[in-house]
């Protein structure tokens, strides 16, 4: 645990030139790629408190492609390449991908090696499962998610896979990492904000994005999976920490109410149906 943790800090990558770069704010763009689909057989997985019993949900895994001046940030990186065979049944969910990011990158005449920084709201295997397609990329993730996975009984009792991340962490070493904590403005423009909400495991964020035309944007990682759910601040059973998912919930609600902010629930279908669909964006 020390040996990983000091490893953590030689990691550290400073983004301070990079912000410096940037004397006028950049355009920064927002796509959503569909990153895969999940049938909830069993919804009442959704809340801590017994609500939904006998009721199934459909979701969608979405990530987001944002564009900052000359640079492409790639926002969680959904289902693994397995689900493409999906739907593939686990349990009570249904789950399938039908595209890669990398061939969705593809319809904008993009490589894989053209995405300089991904970030990930969490390690859950729906939001990282593509993170070892992009090994030259700068990987943005909190440091409360990585100690995580270096305690590995608390790694496999919250479902967090460091396997996931195989192209940046192997065991103490790590390489192209971004280690953040906290709320954390990642270009130092305002433009794009890590809004840390732990809860649903021990290291989840958020992300603000301030768009030129658009307004603020919220992409609420897994701090809730629905809008129901958002409304009556349900707890899914397996999330870390009861107290601290509904701290993080009022502090994302306070969040956007203080800058008007629209809301982007990532797993709502509703939410993601209002985006443009590839090749459009929001600016």
């Amino acid at each position: 645990m020390k040996r990983f943790l000091s490893g953590l800090a030689f990691a550290a990558f400073s983004f301070a030139a990079a912000a410096t770069a940037y004397a006028a704010t950049p355009d920064v763009r927002m796509y959503r790629l569909d990153c895969g689909y999940m049938t909830l057989g069993d919804k009442s997985v959704m809340s801590d408190e017994g609500l939904y019993q006998g009721q199934s949900y459909d979701i969608v895994m979405s990530c987001y492609l944002i564009k900052h001046g000359d640079d492409w940030l790639l926002w969680d990186a959904g289902l693994p390449e397995k689900y493409l065979a999906g739907p593939i049944t686990e349990g009570s969910f249904a789950t399938g991908l039908d595209r890669t990011i990398v061939e969705q990158l593809a319809d904008l005449g993009l490589r894989a090696d053209d995405i300089k920084y991904v970030a990930v709201s969490h390690s859950h295997f729906d939001h990282s499962g593509q993170v070892n397609s992009f090994p030259n990329a700068t990987l943005i993730i909190q440091r409360g998610e990585l100690e995580a996975m270096a305690d590995t009984k608390k790694a496999a009792a919250h479902y967090i896979d460091a396997g996931l991340f195989s192209s940046h962490i192997s065991g103490d070493k790590l390489q192209r990492v971004r280690i953040i904590d906290g709320d954390v403005d990642l270009f130092g423009d305002g433009t794009l904000q890590a809004i840390q909400t732990p809860g649903h495991t021990p290291g989840s964020m958020a992300l603000l994005l301030k768009l030129n035309h658009a307004g603020y944007y919220v992409l609420s990682g897994d701090q809730w999976h629905f809008t129901e759910n958002h409304q009556r601040q349900q707890v899914p059973t397996w999330n870390y920490n009861h107290q601290q998912t509904v701290a993080s919930g009022n502090k994302l609600d306070q969040l956007i109410a203080g800058k008007h902010a629209t809301l982007v629930i990532q797993h709502e279908p509703v939410d993601n149906q209002k985006l443009s669909k590839m090749p459009g964006f929001l600016d």
